[in-house]
């Protein structure tokens, strides 16, 4: 019997939900430990299964064919699994970066700059606050990786920390951005439409960047590849 959208709907709630307390465990956990790097890669793998619970909800979705909620669930799908792999092969491959700006590496980058310019138009032209503001993660990763996957000088001791807390930041707006605008709507605090939601997609991409500039300079990671000045802090190696 096929699974009802609502069904569908509790199944991507209670995966996500999993994900959403590993990732705060390894957040939490000092860096390194082995409760970070199991809860880490605990929250990777359950971000696997949110990423194949999306197909049931847009195939029970009723009403008709959405081309534009396609798009943007397949795109937010390739960003979700293309982050998480860049957080979890960034550590696996921090000494051979050659291995992890591989071919996976050089094929995700233009797609993921394609489609968060797909999104991006696609925002412009509805208009669309809540796909101008998720369009930032194609944009910004898919030019990094295409940046990364080019540059032939001396990298960064840290290089592969700094790729890692990249993705880990993205991923908090991932997993915060609409947990916390349902939990509001929920709580009857805010009203529900777009435009709040765009809201609280751009609150957690401003606390993701925060963090990613605290931990930066916590455990000397840097924002480009190159050597550029030294370490503030020794981190983990």
């Amino acid at each position: 019997m096929a699974m009802t959208h609502g069904a569908a709907l509790i199944v991507h709630i209670v995966i996500g939900g999993i994900a959403f307390a590993a990732y705060w465990a390894a957040l939490g956990s000092r860096k390194g430990s082995p409760l970070h790097r199991g809860a880490g890669k605990i929250c990777l793998a359950v971000l696997i299964f949110v990423i194949l619970s999306v197909g049931p909800i847009l195939f029970s979705r009723p009403g008709p064919f959405d081309p534009g909620f396609v798009v943007q669930m397949v795109y937010l799908t390739v960003c979700i699994g293309t982050v998480s792999m860049l957080a979890y092969t960034a550590i696996r491959f921090k000494r051979e970066p050659e291995r992890f700006r591989g071919r996976w590496f050089r094929i995700l980058g233009p797609v993921m700059l394609l489609l968060g310019g797909v999104v991006l138009i696609a925002g412009l032209a509805k208009p669309d606050p809540v796909a101008l503001t998720l369009s930032w993660v194609g944009l910004a990763f898919g030019t990094g990786m295409i940046a990364f996957a080019r540059y032939r000088a001396p990298l960064h001791p840290r290089w592969w920390l700094g790729w890692h807390l990249n993705a880990v930041s993205a991923l908090f707006n991932a997993v915060h951005g609409t947990v916390l605008y349902v939990l509001f709507r929920w709580a009857g605090l805010v009203p529900d439409g777009a435009t709040v939601q765009a809201a609280f997609q751009v609150l957690t991409v401003v606390a993701a960047l925060a963090m990613r500039v605290w931990f930066g300079q916590k455990y000397g990671a840097p924002l480009g590849f190159g050597p550029g000045r030294a370490m503030l802090r020794p981190g983990p190696s």
